[in-house]
């Protein structure tokens, strides 16, 4: 990705403040159980939250804590076992056009160009042609793809496959879009670059977004508010309001208020990473690492 990129997206100007109506997500006294090899395991547990009409909402946690089930949950993918889930205050009760989902995975057709790909949406809701083709160019130079548009996904670096990803899921103009680490497959330099993007178009859009992950700073650089789930079963532990002006800059990221940031929110994770992992880690593991093994190696330990 190069300097044009992020000149065209930082190009688009930021909504209009209360431009947003829609795209409402209330989450309430969730509750979420699986059953795995005849036993019942909970996986989320009393959980509520709310992302209002235009909030960009982080959920960050331990692995295993239920961000991801919950995210499934609110796109219609999983059904809750108690609790509710409303988009401007309907009940969600299946997958919707109106909530457009972006996964960690890239999940385009192989077989459809670039431009095909995100004319996917809009040919399933019936827009013409040539409506849908100019909506589709549209949106891909702003996300300074319009130069790949007659490209194959297997000729995209990792970056380009998410960001037509993304752009597809806006293609549709839905109220909400949610985002399953998006960005986790990617190399640090790219990933960095793909948060400035990501910042950029929502700032355009204004859409109401709830998007997971498990890196700290990414939370912190993208979001007006961040949640913090416990291990499992995952519940709500902390709401974080980062007041942060906006625009964001990546030159934000090293400043005393980021950091403080970022001290808090390590300590909040780190206690739920650790409890994640058990007993047997805080109580040993983490100690043990200062034991001298000696020339006898691992065996001296393990062996007595």
């Amino acid at each position: 990705m190069d300097a044009a990129t992020l000149e065209i997206t930082n190009a688009a100007a930021p909504a209009k403040s209360g431009a947003a109506q829609q795209g409402w997500i209330r989450v309430e006294d969730l509750n979420v159980r699986f059953t795995s090899r005849d036993e019942e395991v909970l996986a989320i547990d009393n959980a509520s939250i709310d992302v209002k009409p235009g909030e960009f909402v982080t959920i960050i946690g331990p692995s295993g804590c239920g961000k991801s089930t919950l995210l499934n949950v609110v796109a219609g993918f999983i059904k809750a076992n108690d609790g509710r889930v409303t988009v401007d205050g309907v009940a969600v009760d299946g997958p919707s056009i109106q909530r457009g989902v972006v996964f960690q995975q890239y999940s385009l057709f192989p077989w459809l160009s670039v431009r095909k790909n995100v004319e996917f949406g809009l040919k399933m809701k019936g827009v013409g042609r040539s409506a849908r083709e100019a909506s589709a160019r549209t949106l891909l130079g702003l996300a300074g793809l319009l130069a790949f548009e007659n490209h194959y996904p297997d000729q995209l670096s990792g970056g380009m496959k998410q960001r037509v990803g993304i752009v597809r899921a806006l293609a549709t103009s839905p109220q909400v879009l949610l985002m399953d680490e998006p960005f986790g497959a990617l190399d640090a330099q790219t990933r960095v670059v793909m948060q400035e993007i990501l910042t950029n178009m929502w700032q355009r859009f204004r859409l109401s977004v709830l998007f997971i992950t498990h890196d700290i700073d990414e939370a912190i650089f993208l979001s007006d508010r961040i949640y913090v789930m416990t291990a499992r079963p995952g519940r709500i532990k902390a709401e974080i309001k980062v007041e942060l002006p906006r625009p964001r800059t990546a030159e934000m990221t090293s400043s005393p208020a980021f950091l403080a940031y970022v001290q808090q929110l390590r300590q909040l994770i780190r206690e739920e990473s650790l409890a994640a992992m058990g007993t047997e880690l805080r109580d040993g593991a983490l100690g043990g690492f200062a034991t001298e093994v000696g020339p006898g190696g691992a065996c001296t330990i393990i062996n007595g």
